[in-house]
């Protein structure tokens, strides 16, 4: 007896059933499904209603809707995009992205590159709620002279000479000129939309370089703001999330994707196997039908949620929110 169909909706019904929770794609799963229920359905639409109130295209408080805004941290950026929810690690390795971007991709020298993901890195601001001298003290550790030309801690003796940022920016760069090796062309971030079998919404995501054949990820400091940090450690093979992640644009484009790891110390480049991208797949493929059948059985939002197990102890999703949303989460499933 098959199951493969097995409470499938009509697709029609479906789509709209799911648009009801602001739910129109999918990507890659790995948060909980009761958090990206949660932030899709409930987060993200008052977030966008609020920028929309504040610039005069919706009707509402706006005084309200600032202190919406305030509480995700809204900004636009040193290059011209809207961020929200940043935090020291983001916007860090979205700089250095940007560093190996202008390098590699727009022809900007090094020197000017660094001077635009400096400011890049300069121009953060953080959540109402958030720590702001803790975000600044690691954003400052970032950008302080501590280390030799090879990351390391110099003796006493020595005077350092480089800084976290740039010495994560070199290694980054480093790394994905290795795996651009015999690339005709390079490419940067692309926004890549596919289907997967058995699942009805549409899978997106958005690749760093050769249009998800290459994805980047930055280690950064440990103890940040201490006398005594330490290098984020490089994996020693990919990690399964990431897997998940460059699994799902191989499935889209049928390139065969590799990532690099960088932290101040060096990189790391691995290229999975087909059986990791066979893994990868079948994880977001579950993932995917399994959360269009929750969408399915729910008749509300409210309900949708409740049959989520939510995840509390999720090692960052929940503890990134504000505390006052994140009550509003906890009295939804505790109610």
């Amino acid at each position: 007896m098959s199951f493969k169909n097995f409470s499938k909706p009509q697709k029609q019904d479906f789509v709209e059933q799911a648009a009801r929770h602001s739910y129109y794609h999918h990507s890659q799963p790995n948060k909980p499904d009761g958090f990206t229920f949660f932030d899709k359905a409930v987060v993200r639409p008052e977030r966008e209603n609020a920028k929309a109130v504040i610039a005069g295209e919706a009707k509402g408080d706006k005084a309200e809707a600032q202190k919406i805004i305030d509480m995700h941290g809204v900004y636009v950026d040193s290059r011209g995009r809207t961020q929200s929810g940043d935090k020291p690690p983001l916007i860090s390795g979205r700089a250095v992205e940007n560093y190996c971007t202008d390098v590699a991709v727009n022809d900007l020298s090094p020197t000017d590159a660094f001077k635009n993901a400096i400011n890049e890195l300069q121009g953060f601001h953080g959540a109402s709620w958030r720590d702001a001298d803790k975000d600044k003290r690691e954003l400052e550790h970032k950008t302080t002279v501590r280390y030799a030309a090879d990351g390391s801690i110099p003796k006493k003796d020595i005077i350092p000479t480089h800084h976290e940022f740039e010495l994560v920016c070199s290694n980054a760069l480093d790394g994905l000129r290795e795996a651009f090796a015999g690339a005709n062309r390079i490419t940067g971030q692309k926004e890549l939309t596919g289907k997967f079998d058995d699942v009805q919404l549409p899978y997106k995501g958005y690749g760093d370089f050769q249009e998800g054949g290459v994805e980047l990820k930055t280690k950064w400091d440990r103890g940040a703001g201490t006398d005594k940090p330490s290098a984020g450690s490089l994996p020693k093979d990919i990690t399964f999330p990431n897997l998940m992640q460059i699994a799902g644009y191989w499935n889209i484009t049928g390139i065969w994707p590799q990532i690099v790891y960088a932290n101040r110390l060096g990189y790391r480049v691995f290229k999975p196997t087909l059986d990791q991208l066979h893994a990868g797949v079948a994880a977001i493929r579950e993932a995917c039908v399994r959360r269009e059948r929750l969408l399915a059985a729910a008749n509300n939002t409210e309900e949708l949620l409740q049959l989520c197990d939510p995840q509390w102890d999720h090692m960052f999703v929940w503890r990134d929110l504000p505390p006052e949303i994140l009550d509003r989460a906890q009295k939804i499933w505790r109610s």
